[in-house]
């Protein structure tokens, strides 16, 4: 059984290898154009989740299932970050941990109180539409701060998927902690 990480990897690959096309811009800005709206409201972007996910991951009410919801988060999110990106901004390199690893860019020179505000509003969401509202807004500040900053997405869309079902999220929120506020690799506090 294919889990939400290999599954969202997949897509961003070919979401990826699409990029120059002028196909693959409409994607990446229909993604855009559909954060915030209602699924029904989606009917452009549908075919670009629901026919690459397993049918194990498909559901058959009128909600959204845990798997394509997370899916579909991180495919807005990536899609807001690679928008005007020659390099692919998704990552899956050793030595990744998880979204704090790259958030943590945010916290450069010596004020880190805007950054760390904005992060612990995410890290202290109450519910899911809330924490990934707060996710989009670091991503694009990294965006606007860190050019060339990479987040690994498909690990991204695994720990929403966990959050979402209420499997070791407080485990999965404190390392994203650790991440961000750890010492540097200098050895310095990256806090003044």
């Amino acid at each position: 059984m294919e889990s939400v990480k290999s599954v969202c990897g997949r897509i961003l690959k070919e979401l990826y290898a699409m990029q120059e096309y002028s196909t693959g811009k409409a994607i990446l800005s229909r993604l855009r154009d559909s954060i915030g709206r209602d699924y029904a409201d989606m009917a452009d972007i549908m075919p670009v989740v629901f026919e690459k996910l397993p049918e194990s991951f498909l559901g058959n009410s009128k909600k959204m299932t845990d798997e394509e919801v997370c899916i579909l988060s991180c495919l807005q999110l990536y899609a807001i970050h690679q928008q005007g990106e020659d390099l692919c901004v998704n990552t899956d390199e050793d030595g990744y941990s998880n979204v704090g690893t790259s958030l943590k860019l945010l916290r450069v020179g010596d004020d880190t109180t805007a950054p760390d505000r904005r992060f612990n509003a995410m890290i202290t969401s109450t519910d899911f539409d809330e924490l990934t509202v707060h996710l989009r807004h670091l991503i694009r500040l990294l965006k606007s701060k860190q050019k060339g900053a990479r987040i690994d997405y498909s690990r991204l869309a695994e720990d929403l998927y966990m959050i979402r079902k209420n499997k070791n999220k407080e485990n999965i929120i404190l390392n994203w902690a650790r991440e961000y506020y750890k010492f540097n690799s200098k050895g310095e506090s990256n806090e003044q």
